[in-house]
């Protein structure tokens, strides 16, 4: 259904795009771990710099769904992490409007006058 869209990502992640198995060893004795990262240089030209990419379809022509939608899981723990406290926020926000409408409700007396 989107053959053509899926090449034309295809075609724009491998320009200028270099792909790398990188290892690192989290601990010393420990055994390293392996992965497979994109890399592409940035167009910027006075900081333009080497960052990872999160191709959006895969070598088979597969989608990468959260690729996609969010540019990565890094992306979208970062998200649902800022959705969190943002939540959390109006949370606190709802339970103190509440809590003045009580507070009116119990507290203001109608004044007698005469």
């Amino acid at each position: 259904m989107f053959e053509k869209l899926k090449q034309v990502l295809l075609d724009r992640i491998e320009r200028d795009a270099v792909k790398s198995e990188m290892t690192y060893h989290p601990t010393k004795g420990a055994p390293g771990i392996t992965e497979t990262v994109y890399m592409k240089r940035s167009r910027t030209p006075l900081t333009g710099d080497w960052q990872r990419i999160y191709p959006p379809v895969n070598e088979d022509g597969s989608w990468n769904i959260i690729n996609v939608v969010f540019g990565g899981r890094k992306n979208l723990i970062r998200l649902i992490a800022v959705g969190a406290v943002v939540a959390m926020v109006l949370l606190g926000f709802s339970e103190l409007f509440n809590y003045i409408e009580v507070l009116k409700e119990t507290c203001m007396q109608p004044i007698l006058v005469g």
